[in-house]
């Protein structure tokens, strides 16, 4: 099956991944990270031909129902009890068990990964209110509906590539493609976080691999090693803890 990684973003946006699989899925924080066509290396991680970044509602539909949505990631899935303290940081959510169901977890890069010929993308909608429906080979579908006014929903991107990003909301007045700037280059897009204490159990992200916010977001380094822990705009990880493996120390955004 060929690849559409080198076809440009068309004015219907998502139909850019039809027959692409849904080669990766991953989480930075609570935000959904979905990766379409073949895998490749990218720094300490590994990317696809096209990423969707999703931070409003979504679900992952099968023939029989729901396999998965966003409110999975708060419910605790076993063994036993739930702990005190259990976060879903800490593994064994709902969602992490559903999607290990279906994908195979990959340690290395904290995701679940699809090798297979499963879950291509046989065709896309979106409406003008950012309401996206991928279906799926198998009777499968990815379905994802915006739940706020001015907050970003959803960002699909080619990483590595200058080619524009498709978000809702647009910044634009209409509820057409909404087109971002190339990335930048020049140092001003890199901070060094502040070192800090160890949070209670359970509430500080992991890093690296870092966590991707934003594509052609700063990177933010740790204060102590200056490892790259997350790319982010500013302002994003505002009260936000990162562990960093590298070093164990702590970071946190310099107010």
């Amino acid at each position: 099956m060929a690849e559409a990684a080198s076809r440009a973003m068309q004015p219907s946006g998502f139909d850019a991944l039809i027959g692409l699989r849904l080669s990766i899925v991953r989480r930075a924080a609570d935000t959904l990270v979905l990766h379409f066509g073949d895998i490749r290396a990218s720094g300490d991680g590994t990317v696809g031909a096209y990423a969707l970044h999703v931070q409003c509602p979504w679900r992952f539909d099968g023939l029989g129902g729901t396999v998965t949505g966003r409110d999975d990631l708060w419910d605790y899935a076993g063994p036993g009890e739930r702990p005190a303290n259990w976060s879903y940081e800490d593994g064994r959510s709902l969602q992490d068990q559903r999607w290990s169901n279906f994908f195979e977890p990959d340690e290395r890069t904290r995701s679940w990964v699809n090798e297979s010929d499963r879950f291509v993308v046989t065709g896309t909608e979106q409406t003008k209110r950012g309401d996206v429906r991928l279906e799926l080979s198998g009777g499968y579908a990815i379905l994802l509906f915006p739940a706020s006014h001015r907050g970003e929903a959803w960002r699909l991107f080619a990483p590595g590539s200058d080619v524009d990003h498709l978000v809702y909301p647009p910044e634009a007045s209409d509820y057409a493609i909404s087109r971002r700037r190339a990335p930048r280059t020049s140092e001003d897009w890199e901070t060094w976080m502040r070192v800090a204490k160890a949070p209670a159990a359970g509430s500080a992200m992991q890093a690296p691999p870092a966590l991707i916010l934003s594509a052609d977001g700063a990177r933010h380094r740790c204060g102590h090693c200056g490892t790259v822990l997350a790319i982010a705009e500013f302002g994003a990880l505002k009260g936000f803890v990162i562990h960093c493996r590298q070093c164990d120390r702590y970071n946190e955004v310099q107010l």
